[in-house]
């Protein structure tokens, strides 16, 4: 086992999203020649923060590990703070000011200038993918298959950081997954993008999302799942749910965040949907896949959002009730066009309104998981902690949604029979029915 002075350790701090931590492991894997990498090391040589700037909670958390690794520095724990990441891409030069106690500020894509920074060398990988490693768990592994957006949703500041929509070739897709895969611990390969539904389109692949799947499906095999999030819900056709369907090993999961039920809402979003579509749409999902599990995110409080047409969203929610959602407080952004739009909410009001959309979904919730009880499920296993096992079905996305808890000491990254005995409004509790992991 290679051996690594304390001083020669880099703690990478990873905030956001999964697509953050796809960029944070490419880090790594650039650093990793000369040095050991975790984003739990509680001292070393420097402390780089990979920063959210999407809305108002994501940014105060980003300023808040920023300001705690700087007094790591001045207590001596770590030598040097760098920071990079969306936060920094969208406020560069006030925060260079802001931060002078930081020793570096580098933009979106400069792993080369990180490396340079720590002394690392020149190293131009063709695939830079091919060179992540992994902080979380090793047997999930988060493939980022474009970057960028091209819609201009009236509240997301995300184009303006990311910029335009751009695609990795299937290629270069499918050489990180073979290397993914050639370690054999990867049992979850989970797509991820701004927007995945639109994969391709910029690089005149015609079908390019089902194009992809298709390749990624064969590599893949029985014994691993590939999970699809993040999709533009205006644009997923009936072609690309079928292409789901029809591969045993893509996971009947969808991320189809609409933000909104209320036409007049979707509009002043600038959406590209409505009301009617949202329905019709979630219908044809659930007729082609009867099984599938539908995730949605939900945006309260948005402006011009009376209480009407908030009850009339709760209404729809009730009637359409999707199988996983998660709900945010309106966050009003600089920079964005809804920040300027007449009818702005309070906060206040905006964050009550998302407590009662939380409580509807924690019923509907409870009865969804009521139906699974007596039945044997397939679970992925996450981790063990003192004799009890967490893991997922096919229905949950990592840290995001459900949990089934199982009172025996379990291998993460293993597939076990699970009978589900008991439920809760966000988990499930089963028992093991085999010692060994099974294929299907």
């Amino acid at each position: 086992m290679r051996l690594f002075d304390v001083m020669k350790r880099i703690k990478i701090i990873t905030l956001g999203c999964d697509k953050n931590l796809v960029d944070s492991e490419v880090i790594a894997g650039a650093l990793s020649d000369k040095y050991e990498i975790s984003p739990d090391f509680e001292s070393g040589e420097a402390v780089l923060i990979n920063t959210c700037g999407f809305i108002g909670d994501a940014k105060k958390e980003s300023i808040d590990a920023v300001l705690n690794a700087i007094e790591d520095k001045k207590n001596g724990k770590f030598k040097k703070v760098f920071l990079t990441g969306c936060l920094i891409q969208r406020y560069f030069k006030e925060l260079k000011k802001e931060f002078k106690e930081a020793d570096g500020f580098f933009r979106l894509g400069e792993v080369q200038k990180i490396a340079d920074a720590l002394d690392v060398g020149h190293s131009d990988p063709k695939n830079p993918f091919c060179s992540r490693i992994a902080l979380e768990h090793d047997h999930i592994a988060y493939i980022k298959i474009s970057d960028g957006c091209d819609h201009k949703c009236s509240y997301c500041a995300i184009p303006g950081i990311r910029g335009r929509y751009r695609s990795r070739s299937i290629s270069s897709i499918m050489e990180e997954t073979e290397t993914l895969l050639s370690g054999g611990r990867v049992k979850e390969i989970i797509l991820v993008g701004q927007e995945i539904s639109s994969y391709g389109k910029d690089i005149k692949i015609r079908s390019g999302i089902n194009e992809l799947l298709k390749e990624l499906s064969g590599l893949c095999g029985d014994e691993r799942w590939i999970r699809l999030l993040y999709t533009h819900p205006p644009v997923v056709k009936k072609d690309f749910i079928e292409t789901v369907a029809a591969h045993d090993n893509i996971c009947n999961y969808l991320d189809f965040p609409v933000q909104h039920t209320e036409t007049a809402i979707l509009r002043m979003m600038k959406r590209g949907d409505s009301t009617e579509k949202i329905i019709s749409n979630v219908k044809m999902i659930r007729e082609i896949i009867p099984d599938i599990a539908v995730r949605t995110s939900i945006i309260a409080g948005f402006p011009g959002e009376s209480r009407k047409i908030f009850n009339s969203m709760k209404e729809h929610i009730s009637e359409i009730r999707f199988d996983r959602l998660g709900v945010f407080p309106y966050s009003r952004e600089e920079g964005t066009p809804a920040f300027g739009m007449d009818g702005q909410v309070s906060k206040m009001t905006a964050v009550k309104r998302a407590g009662e959309i939380i409580d509807l979904q924690r019923e509907i919730s409870y009865e969804k998981n009521l139906e699974l009880t007596g039945t044997v499920q397939r679970v992925l296993i996450d981790r063990c902690e003192s004799g009890t096992s967490y893991g997922r079905t096919y229905r949950d996305a990592p840290d995001v949604d459900n949990e089934v808890i199982i009172p025996s000491e379990l291998t993460a990254g293993e597939f076990y029979n699970i009978r589900i005995d008991d439920v809760s409004e966000y988990e499930l509790y089963g028992a093991n029915l085999t010692e060994r992991t099974f294929p299907s």
